[in-house]
């Protein structure tokens, strides 16, 4: 077994233990969109924070 099987089959094992909730990406917070909206700019269609800031 290679470092990246390795590696790749622990991550599986981890995976179980990672949030998976649909709205993960969603701000937790109502001024957390406001910060990753100045620091990576506005969302994309599909409500993710992708680019550079706004200023």
């Amino acid at each position: 077994m290679t470092d990246t099987e390795r590696s790749d089959a622990l991550e599986a094992r981890l995976l179980d233990g990672t949030d998976q909730h649909p709205d993960v990406h969603l701000p937790g917070a109502p001024d957390e969109e406001v910060l990753l909206a100045e620091k990576y700019g506005d969302q994309d269609p599909d409500g993710v924070f992708r680019g550079e800031g706004r200023g």
